[in-house]
């Protein structure tokens, strides 16, 4: 009986212990209060704080339409959660935290959460000693004889005013170029409870002390676990894994507070501090590998750590996409060719560069330019206080004489969308004295806060007349002034689109990304890179390591930006790269020669003509590859290790990638010289049978290889692409056409590799408006071939066609020294 009384009261102390909440269980833990809970249907929350903690409402993460089902559970001392996709405990006794999978294997454990408190000094009796820039006080009880503030005061006036008041505890200041909308700009408080940080705000006197650390160690299960998945920059993208990540958005270069294991899982730190106080364009959620242990520093009041079992890469990209949203697809021309430079020069000018696109038969979907669309000069020289001759949100009538006019005849003649350039500053004198009012501005330059509600609305009004004048996307540049810039500026793009055509898709370029941008619908760019052979290849690179850090579609400068003319060869090799790129984009600086096919003479003209006849090909698969990237979370681009995790020859690779399920790219990216290209490249191919494709060739498909092996594969002449299908593949191909609103322009040809069963879903729709989201107005042809009775099947779900739908197919298998057509 007394064992029996023992164990009840243990049980009821347990369950004391804990507190169910909606979506999981509250625990006092080491004097913190713990929440574990579902997020959406993959992943746990980890909710840290030494208040009964809330979700941290963050840009990161999109809305779940469902929570998963859970049940409480214990054992011993510990307490959490239990779903179908693991468990999360910790116990109550030692703080130890463990994460299990389905099958309740341990993926981590990690003892939860040692706090590090700010370090500031108090200022004591002199009020104005050790002012704290860059943060402001959340609310407190303001002194009687300035209830609403002071205005007029510079920093050392507000206090020295606090230090005449004996009941002033307190001040806080505004920066000049961050005014309150009542006017004043020095508050004096008795006291205050807290302080968070806040661009254009000081605080000084007895302040209390910032946020504090909150740090979490999680185990590694051995010295070879692996991190992928923060992104990077130059001198890092090349490597697949990390070993730490500070978060961080700058030209060329982003990070994330996120990373997949091959421990068998996935995570995502989020602080309630949106930016560092000392370095805007930072993030406070940070992690760093030492010994076996992943150390993550979070501040801020409180800590979200999400996190989410997943056996594989496949899986942490998933579960990734699940949490923060899945990428919405672009409107279908985005995946044709943009021509893009800095200099277009004239409205005669900009025709007869696009009519040599048309002409030339170069196929093209897309022209964007820089600052001269709106404007006949750059604002890189204005003072911070702009210029009253410099417009915003106009034309440059040396561009665009007539705008409605001209956008009409390259939407209905030649065939062809337009992107214009925004800055996320004002330049204008007038607009700049308006926003500095309000206190939209960051610190003391000309950017917009698009944090702010009120900014972000009449952005939207300033830029909505462009879109029924026909303007059909932004091309959003030197938007790292703030960590969140590019997602809050991109909101309020969408809102100016919403009020325009609400069903139209959203396409922006970005130069940097943050979590959850993704869902969104637009592209990162790799930003200002330097024109040269190294620097094309990294590109690959780039693109899939910045897939795995959540940015779906990523493009580059093709030819790149920075540097010396390109020549001939090394723009081809690149036209050719991008083939086989989410996006294909080619840009040039000011001073340099366009990356215009035509402008390098006819054998090169040839050449990247032909990249672009494949890139125009394979539209339907890319188009379907992207709809797989929103429907299942599989990316568009991706490592080689993405697909052959056990091979520990492809941990290391960047120079190949797969282009979807079907395509493995290995384009000539080598010159022994820096001028001509070299004719030859080593490549690797995985276990299982390849097929060695020459895109521009006769004889299409080469040698067929059986893997694991390393081959040189020579005579690759510059106006051939080589890359590689696996036996089993399927790839169709439409015919060569010259913009994307001309499909089908034909059959659809079903190219067929044998030696494996094989599948493709290829999916249509409308290629404009956001009927898919809902399963609406589309049709998914699924391709399956039999590799033992040699024949290609489909079925078909959905009902849509329209004009641009293909309606006959034709198949085409590469058997070894025989093809069959039917």
């Amino acid at each position: 009986m007394q064992v029996l009384v023992l164990v009840l009261a243990a049980l009821c102390a347990l369950a004391a212990a804990y507190t169910p909440t909606p979506h999981g269980v509250l625990v006092p833990v080491g004097g913190n209060q713990v929440e574990i809970a579902v997020q959406g249907q993959t992943a746990f929350r980890v909710s840290v704080s030494k208040t009964t903690p809330s979700q941290i409402d963050s840009p990161f993460l999109e809305t779940p339409a469902a929570f998963a089902d859970f049940t409480i559970t214990s054992q011993g001392s510990s307490v959490g959660i239990k779903s179908a996709f693991g468990s999360a405990l910790i116990d109550t006794n030692t703080a130890k935290f463990s994460l299990l999978d389905a099958s309740g294997q341990v993926l981590t454990t990690s003892t939860l959460f040692d706090t590090t408190a700010a370090n500031i000094t108090h200022s004591g009796k002199d009020k104005c000693a050790a002012p704290l820039p860059s943060y402001d006080v959340n609310g407190g009880q303001r002194i009687p004889e300035y209830p609403d503030g002071v205005a007029g005061q510079t920093q050392q006036q507000c206090c020295a005013l606090c230090n005449s008041h004996s009941d002033c505890g307190v001040w806080v200041w505004a920066d000049p170029t961050h005014p309150d909308p009542g006017g004043k700009n020095c508050w004096l408080l008795v006291s205050v409870p807290s302080i968070s940080p806040r661009v254009g705000r000081v605080v000084g006197g007895d302040i209390p002390t910032p946020p504090p650390t909150f740090n979490l160690n999680l185990g590694a299960k051995s010295s070879n676990s692996k991190f992928y998945g923060v992104g990077g920059g130059y001198g890092s993208v090349t490597s697949l894994t990390a070993t730490s990540s500070n978060p961080h958005v700058s030209n060329t270069e982003f990070t994330v507070p996120h990373y997949w294991s091959d421990d068998g899982y996935a995570t995502l730190g989020v602080s309630p501090i949106p930016f560092d106080a000392n370095t805007l364009s930072a993030y406070d959620a940070s992690w760093a590998l030492s010994q076996q242990t992943v150390a993550w520093q979070i501040k801020g009041a409180q800590a979200d750590l999400y996190l989410m079992p997943a056996a594989t890469m496949a899986d942490g990209l998933r579960v990734y996409w699940d949490l923060t949203g899945r990428p919405r697809m672009l409107p279908r021309y985005a995946y044709g060719f943009l021509a893009c430079r800095w200099g277009w020069q004239n409205y005669d000018y900009i025709q007869t560069m696009l009519t040599s696109f048309r002409n030339g038969s170069f196929p093209i979907d897309a022209w964007i330019s820089d600052f001269e669309w709106y404007t006949p000069q750059p604002d890189y020289s204005l003072p911070d206080s702009g210029s009253p001759t410099f417009q915003d949100f106009t034309y440059n009538n040396i561009t665009f004489p007539s705008p409605i006019q001209n956008l009409q005849h390259y939407h209905n003649d030649l065939h062809m969308r337009f992107g214009g350039i925004r800055k996320p500053r004002l330049g204008n004198s007038g607009l700049l004295d308006m926003a500095r009012s309000k206190g939209w501005l960051i610190q003391s330059g000309r950017n917009l806060n698009y944090s702010i509600p009120e900014v972000r609305s009449w952005y939207a009004e300033q830029i909505a007349h462009f879109l029924p004048d026909g303007v059909d996307f932004w091309w959003n540049d030197e938007g790292e002034t703030m960590y969140f810039t590019f997602y809050w500026w991109n909101v309020a793009q969408t809102q100016a689109l919403a009020a325009f055509d609400r069903r139209k898709r959203f396409f922006t370029i970005n130069r940097a990304f943050t979590p959850g941008m993704q869902r969104l619908g637009l592209v990162t760019w790799t930003g200002d890179i330097q024109v040269s052979w190294e620097s094309m290849q990294h590109q690959p690179a780039y693109a899939f390591s910045w897939t795995l850090a959540g940015s779906a579609y990523v493009t580059c400068d093709i030819g790149g930006f920075n540097g010396p003319d390109d020549t001939p060869d090394l723009l081809t090799r690149w036209y050719q790269l991008g083939a086989f790129l989410p996006i294909m984009r080619v840009h040039s600086t000011l001073s340099d020669k366009p990356h215009f096919p035509f402008l390098y003479g006819d054998q090169a003209a040839a050449a990247m003509r032909n990249a672009m006849n494949l890139r125009y090909q394979l539209v339907p698969y890319t188009y379907s590859v992207a709809h797989s990237a929103f429907a299942s979370g599989t990316p568009i681009v991706a490592p080689l290790f993405f697909y052959f995790p056990t091979d520990s020859a492809v941990s290391s690779i960047t120079s190949q990638w797969f282009y979807g399920p079907s395509i493995m790219a290995a384009t000539v990216m080598t010159s022994s010289d820096g001028q001509t290209s070299d004719t030859s490249r080593s490549v690797y191919l995985p276990a299982g049978k390849w097929y060695e494709l020459r895109y521009g060739t006769d004889a299409f498909v080469g040698s067929t290889i059986t893997g694991p092996t390393t081959q040189t594969f020579s005579n690759v002449a510059i106006d051939q692409i080589l890359f590689f299908a696996p036996a089993g593949a399927l790839i169709p191909f439409a015919p060569v056409i010259q913009y994307t609103d001309a499909l089908p322009g034909g059959d659809l040809t079903v190219n067929i590799f044998p030696g494996a069963d094989g599948a493709f879903a290829m999916y249509e729709d409308d290629g404009e408006t956001t009927d898919y989201e809902s399963g609406s107005a589309s049709r998914v042809i699924s391709f399956k071939w039999s590799d033992a009775t040699k024949a290609l099947s489909w079925t078909v779900a959905g009902s849509y066609t329209d004009s641009h739908s293909f309606a006959s197919v034709k198949a085409t298998a590469y058997y070894e020294g025989n093809v069959q057509h039917s």
